[in-house]
């Protein structure tokens, strides 16, 4: 049975974790009206290599933090001490990429972009990466809280971290106009707040003292851990940076808008996966032989309705939205692509899928070899696709990415699970849903809402009869029906 409490951790938990993504979206509509286009471009890629680093900065320990920790239960001591050197080593990798990068940047930051872009190293890319290292200093202290049980310490250090960027931002989008000066200082000087906010953390609940015991074990989960999500960064953004020598600043711009709008679907997806995941967990873990079970595949048919619902919600209410709150027609044309970026998102509930079993099975390196293979061949697939087909080349370069990643996941999985599912309420319903998108884009290119008005329909019927059922026995396991 699931708890009020844990249901209210849960909740306040979700909510400050989506802080961050939703101060970036409220942001959009600021940088659309008040930006040229180089600067959107500017900010855009800056954001990118903020990202970027961040992982470098934070080394997977957040990741780590929380097996380790859990692992130490019954050594409080031990714990502390844990802490303390986990925030002792996130300042030294920090303090030696600051180093690296000051004598680094500028030569990698002129040879990536093009000049017309006027992307300079110092000192909006120094900032960029400075800003990195605040938020990988803040993230695993806040990730930290999770394990402390401290849900409203961990929504108020967010809710800190998500005024200050808007406050920032925005009044220096008013007070600095035609500059990037708003944009880059709101996530800079919120970045060193919280930075000091992480640190209180780090000095309250842990113990400052470097204990090199507990390197070897976390260099070995964490290095293989490192390379995926590096690998998840190329699959996510690599795409833009090779595009740049190919199509207008409008249209790269557009793209991107379209693509940070989906941030939104993302979060659900992985908000839907933190529920199921531990369901599933429970029932394989009183297994002898692992195996999927009628069970824990209902959760993932339950999955696939969702996901699939919500994108085709998604592709008719985005461009209402746009007209709302932006002012600029140009971002308008990145409606069109919506349905067949969503189709890319809809192949989710299958990864997801193999990627339960993955996590399970405690395979790091399978899903190293998934992911950075997968990275491998989006980096030639887009290279190609750029300088031949243009930006439509691109985003079908990214759908077949995705469907060789569920290809991979397969392949590599065999010898972890013995599969036994339903494959066309699996694979073959989001593979309809991808073929319908990508039909309703060759015949009807141009963005008409009465085409997802009926794909809706189509879908509403097809999972009333293919998975009422299984909705149903869901609902009554989470207790929100009786």
């Amino acid at each position: 049975m699931i708890s009020k409490g844990f249901l209210k951790s849960s909740i306040v938990y979700t909510i400050g974790g989506a802080m961050p993504m939703a101060a970036s979206i409220i942001l959009l509509p600021f940088y659309t009206n008040y930006l040229n286009e180089i600067h959107f471009l500017q900010v855009s890629f800056y954001i990118s290599i903020s990202l970027l680093f961040q992982i470098l900065f934070s080394f997977s320990t957040d990741t780590y933090f929380g097996v380790k920790y859990s692992q130490l239960d019954q050594n409080p001591e031990k714990q502390k001490l844990f802490v303390g050197t986990n925030a002792i080593l996130l300042l030294v990798i920090g303090l030696g990429w600051l180093i690296i990068t000051a004598f680094t940047g500028k030569p990698i930051l002129d040879f990536v972009f093009k000049p017309e872009y006027g992307m300079e190293f110092w000192p909006y890319g120094f900032y960029a990466i400075l800003t990195a290292f605040f938020n990988s200093y803040f993230k695993t202290s806040t990730n930290c809280l999770i394990y402390f049980k401290k849900p409203l310490l961990f929504l108020s250090l967010n809710l800190v971290n998500f005024i200050a960027t808007l406050a920032i931002s925005i009044g220096g989008l008013f007070m600095f106009p035609d500059s990037i000066v708003g944009p880059m200082y709101g996530r800079l000087l919120s970045g060193l707040v919280i930075f000091l906010l992480a640190n209180g953390v780090f000095f309250t609940f842990g113990k400052f003292k470097f204990e090199k015991e507990f390197l070897p074990d976390l260099f070995k989960f964490c290095t293989p851990y490192l390379f995926y999500v590096l690998s998840a960064w190329v699959l996510s953004f690599i795409d833009r940076f090779m595009l740049q020598k190919h199509i207008s600043e409008t249209d790269l711009n557009t793209y991107d808008l379209i693509l940070k709008c989906f941030f939104g679907i993302e979060f659900l997806q992985n908000s839907l996966s933190a529920v199921i995941f531990p369901k599933l967990y429970e029932i394989w873990g009183k297994q002898t032989h692992l195996h999927t079970t009628k069970e824990s595949n209902r959760y993932f048919n339950v999955f696939t309705a969702i996901n699939i619902f919500q994108l085709i919600v998604f592709c008719i209410a985005i461009p209402i939205v746009y007209q709302l709150f932006i002012t600029k027609k140009s971002f308008y044309d990145a409606a069109k692509y919506i349905g067949v970026l969503a189709a890319g998102f809809g192949l989710r509930s299958i990864l997801n899928f193999y990627l339960s079993t993955i996590l399970f099975s405690k395979n790091i390196k399978v899903l190293l070899k998934i992911f950075a293979s997968s990275a491998v061949f989006q980096i030639i697939v887009t290279y190609y696709a750029a300088s031949t087909f243009g930006l439509i080349g691109v985003i079908y370069g990214g759908l077949l990415t995705k469907l060789v990643q569920v290809i991979l996941s397969y392949l590599f999985t065999r010898g972890i699970f013995n599969y036994t599912f339903n494959y066309f309420k699996i694979i073959v319903v989001p593979l309809i849903y991808l073929v319908i998108n990508l039909i309703h884009y060759h015949f009807f290119p141009v963005y008409d809402i009465k085409l997802y008005m009926l794909q809706l329909v189509l879908f509403s019927i097809l999972f009333f009869f293919l998975f009422k059922n299984e909705i149903k026995q869901v609902l009554l396991q989470f207790k929100v029906i009786r």
